[in-house]
């Protein structure tokens, strides 16, 4: 009856060039990895307080550390589905609208004023 080895893969408890450990894991994919990403860093993702002029209302988004692999390279206006895609989550209307080049990692959005009186006139209370 053959006993098995516990000291690895020489039997001397040293590891073998190109061997792979007993214990190895397949290796996630880009889509499996960034869901784990998002789930992992999506509280740390920072939300400004809302500024705006006669027209418009804006607001900053800082992606964390953790996130910032998945942004456009090079940087550039994403689409709405895209920086959904990335765990950025906020109310309709919003529209990625600026790239600052020295800090990509900080989405510029902004969106018409009053978009909750224009796209649901009547409330109900």
């Amino acid at each position: 009856m053959a006993m098995k080895n516990d000291k690895g893969a020489d039997g001397k408890g040293r590891a073998v060039p190109g061997a792979k450990p007993a214990d190895a894991r397949p290796k996630l994919t880009f889509e499996e990895q960034r869901i784990i990403d998002i789930s992992k860093y999506a509280g740390d993702i920072y939300y400004s307080e809302r500024y705006s002029d006669d027209e418009f209302e804006y607001r900053h988004v800082s992606m964390p550390d953790g996130l910032r692999k998945y942004l456009p390279d090079p940087p550039r206006i994403m689409e709405e589905v895209e920086w959904r895609f990335l765990g950025v989550q906020q109310s309709a209307g919003w529209e990625h609208y600026m790239v600052h080049v020295p800090e990509p990692h900080v989405l510029l959005f902004k969106r018409v004023k009053n978009t909750q009186q224009i796209k649901y006139p009547f409330r109900l209370r």
